[in-house]
């Protein structure tokens, strides 16, 4: 099994077990994409996009990122509150769905890379920005289907001894 192959795993694994624990939906498992060795590291586009960040055993982050409709549905199903619009609440409640996975992802990885930091969610709302990050960085793209739509997680990385 291949690195990204496993953390393709971590990443459902951890989407499947914050479904079960905060989210009375249906969660089916999409396609998986992994950047090409050669090519150098593009953030997501989506219209909506939660940014944590790793450090400490393993660097990179997760993004947890969604059409805007499908990351108020996530966001009013985890809250138990109907939004229309995904700042104050709505957007808190989306970041505390990335800070979970992440958490999850954190916790697999952990028994393998040690201790790995997290930083606060970021959102990122709109497609008219640019993320820049480390060209180096690998990344796998697991991809979810739930009665609120599609969404992706992204685990994003840079592992020493996984690099030529």
């Amino acid at each position: 099994m291949t690195l990204k192959t496993e953390f393709a795993g971590l990443i459902k694994d951890a989407v499947h077990e914050m479904f079960s624990a905060y989210l009375v939906m249906e969660l089916e498992n999409g396609p998986t994409v992994s950047k090409k060795d050669d090519d150098d590291y593009r953030p997501p586009s989506s219209e909506v996009t939660v940014v944590i960040n790793f450090s400490g055993g393993i660097n990179g982050g997760i993004h947890l990122a969604a059409p805007l409709h499908s990351a108020i549905e996530l966001a009013s199903a985890f809250s138990g509150e109907a939004y229309d619009s995904i700042v104050g609440e709505a957007g808190d409640g989306f970041g505390e769905l990335a800070n979970i996975a992440a958490g999850g992802v954190q916790t697999r990885l952990g028994t393998r890379f040690g201790n790995i930091n997290l930083t606060p969610p970021t959102l990122i709302t709109g497609t008219d920005y640019k993320m820049q990050y480390k060209s180096n960085f690998d990344s796998v793209k697991q991809y979810f289907k739930c009665d609120a739509g599609l969404f992706f997680v992204e685990f994003f990385f840079y592992v020493q001894q996984f690099k030529r």
